[in-house]
């Protein structure tokens, strides 16, 4: 007898509507669904009061601004409020991942990761980051993770880096790269 399966479900939550965290959860919700995954972004403030809507996803990926060293206040808000889904350890064993951007190269990225990987971790959900060194090319000769994060994705806001060396088709591609590369774990796949 068959039974029917759902589609697994990536949902993606960042920080703000047009947004840079915004354009960066788009570009891996496109690489969730080069692999085939279903995938629902939202704006934390908008999630926040139907916390139910992510029961039911297979895996969460947190995005927000790094601010002084901390996510975003609205992503705090948000994460504090999942109180009632920890107590009751409802997102145990779902996928989870992380990123972040700021307007310098290190902005203290690696702090808001860590944030996020806490967090999961305290709900018991088993985390992603990227598998990919620093500046490694995909097929293309594109390079990829340019900020050389592993704990989960690092980008750069564009619209202060104009004096930097950095190609702003990287975030692009490293954050599709790493939306198939969750899917694919959330899918169960050998990669």
């Amino acid at each position: 007898m068959y039974t029917y399966r759902k589609k697994k479900t990536v949902a993606i939550i960042h920080h703000a509507k047009q947004s840079y965290s915004e354009a960066i959860a788009s570009y891996i919700q496109e690489g969730v669904k080069s692999v085939g995954l279903a995938s629902e972004k939202y704006c934390c403030k908008d999630i926040s009061n139907k916390l139910e809507l992510l029961l039911d996803v297979d895996a969460i990926v947190f995005g927000s601004p790094t601010y002084f060293g901390s996510a975003s206040a609205e992503m705090k808000q948000f994460m504090d409020l999942t109180s009632k889904i920890w107590q009751n350890q409802l997102w145990k064993n779902k996928i989870a991942s992380a990123f972040t951007h700021s307007s310098a190269l290190s902005g203290d990225k690696l702090s808001v990761l860590q944030q996020f990987f806490t967090f999961a971790q305290q709900h018991g959900m088993i985390w992603v980051g990227l598998d990919i060194g620093s500046c490694q090319q995909n097929a293309d000769k594109n390079k990829l993770n340019y900020l050389g994060s592993w704990s989960g994705l690092m980008a750069l806001n564009t619209d202060d880096a104009k004096d930097l060396p950095y190609d702003t088709k990287t975030d692009k591609l490293t954050a599709y790269y790493f939306g198939a590369r969750i899917a694919k774990i959330t899918n169960g796949l050998n990669i």
